[in-house]
């Protein structure tokens, strides 16, 4: 099948955006999995005569497609709005159709002439990694995600709380301290009603980094599919968890594939 000829299919989809001259500005590829989207990216390159020097990777991941029959043109109204307004109309090589598929994996880029218009649009605004919010001292609500251990970055005088009442935020930060206040949650909607210096939010892991710290953890390869977890539980500390209940479901006698397919299923909730 033609790389380049519209038609129906199941593997992959590459959607570009042109300029009024005919210049690929813009590149995704839709693909069942990663190996495909990969391999059909260099297919389509080398098709076009393009050279993949020339472009800037943005984006790349597992993309949920639930109640999709298939991606289109159509499908893809919001991209072809965005890529309207840069001066690009969206072209495509086709439909793929989804069937059960509930998630695909995606690969965007862009032209480093794209990059440089898009960029130099973007006023220039100085921030802080939440690394050096959490190291200025001042009162901090942390809205921690990713289940990272935040003792080591903070002032040794702060005083840390995991999810405490909102009694006792009230009490401390009303009272005088030797030092600052952090309160750590997983939800801070909780203590939306109190005033803190700064807000920081540490997003949990991706499915992709879920994988590689359990993988790491467990000293064997975790094929991303087995990571079917919701958001709330791709988190370090439970990475931990679920390597403890592996590692007690293998001295059970299971085959380490199987603890993983169980240790998942027990681990998310969703019996």
């Amino acid at each position: 099948m033609d790389i380049l000829t519209p038609e129906e299919r199941r593997d992959a989809v590459v959607f570009i955006g042109v300029d009024r001259a005919g210049n690929v500005e813009f590149v995704k590829v839709y693909a069942i999995d990663e190996k495909t989207a990969k391999e059909t990216l260099e297919e389509f390159f080398n098709a076009k005569g393009l050279f993949p020097a020339d472009y800037r990777l943005v984006s790349r991941g597992v993309e949920d497609v639930s109640g999709k029959k298939a991606i289109t043109t159509r499908s893809e109204e919001e991209l072809s709005s965005s890529l309207a307004r840069l001066g690009l109309r969206l072209l495509s090589n086709g439909v793929l159709t989804l069937e059960e598929t509930n998630e695909v994996y995606q690969i965007t880029l862009v032209s480093d002439i794209l990059y440089r218009r898009v960029i130099a649009k973007r006023p220039e605004v100085k921030t802080l990694d939440w690394r050096e919010v959490l190291s200025l001292g001042v009162d901090t609500l942390v809205e921690n995600l990713r289940g990272v251990d935040i003792s080591e970055l903070v002032p040794p005088n702060a005083l840390i709380l995991r999810e405490p009442s909102p009694e006792s935020v009230a009490e401390l930060l009303s009272g005088e301290r030797d030092g600052p206040l952090i309160v750590e949650t997983k939800n801070a909607k909780k203590y939306s009603d109190f005033d803190f210096s700064a807000y920081v939010r540490i997003p949990p892991l991706t499915r992709e980094e879920f994988a590689v710290e359990l993988s790491s953890r467990l000293g064997f390869n975790v094929p991303l599919r087995f990571v079917n977890l919701p958001e709330e539980k791709l988190n370090l500390r439970n990475v931990e968890a679920l390597a403890r209940l592996v590692e007690a479901l293998v001295k059970r006698g299971l085959e380490r594939e199987e603890a993983l397919k169980i240790a998942i299923r027990l681990n998310s909730s969703r019996l």
